[in-house]
C-alpha cells in the first residue's frame, strides 16, 4: 500500500478528519488532503510526528510493512495533569477512548469499594 493510501486508511480508522490530523500536525488541511493524494510529501519532522500520532513506526508509514509496530516514546513521560490527560485523549481512536472511559468507570468503582470498607 501507497503512503498516501496507508495515511488515509489510518486516519480514518483511528476515525479523525483531515482537520483534526491538521491541528495535531500544525500545518493546514490541505496539508494533509495533499499528503492523501501524492500532491505534498511531508518534512521528516511532520512524518515523524504522524507516525507518532497513529503509533506506528515511519517504516511502516513509508515501506508499507503488513503488521503494525508500536514505536516506544523515548522521551521522558510527562507528568500526568489534568491538562495533559485531555490533550493525550483527544489524539485517542474512538475505541481507544472507551476503553478509557471503562477504565475509569472500574477506579471509581474500586475507590468507592475501599471507602466503603
Amino acid at each position: 500500500m501507497s503512503f498516501e493510501k496507508r495515511l488515509k486508511a489510518l486516519r480514518l480508522k483511528n476515525e479523525m478528519t483531515q482537520d483534526y490530523v491538521a491541528r495535531r500536525l500544525n500545518v493546514a488541511r490541505s496539508t494533509i488532503a495533499g499528503y492523501e493524494t501524492k500532491n505534498r510529501q511531508p518534512s521528516h519532522e511532520k512524518l515523524t510526528a504522524l507516525a507518532s500520532l497513529f503509533h506506528v513506526s515511519v517504516d511502516y508509514l513509508l515501506e508499507g510493512e503488513e503488521t503494525i509496530s508500536i514505536t516506544p516514546s523515548q522521551s521522558v513521560p510527562e507528568p500526568v495533569t489534568e491538562r495533559n490527560f485531555l490533550e493525550k485523549y483527544r489524539g485517542l481512536s474512538a475505541e481507544s477512548k472507551r476503553d478509557v472511559l471503562k477504565y475509569i468507570h472500574l477506579m471509581e468503582l474500586r475507590d468507592t469499594y475501599q471507602a466503603d470498607s
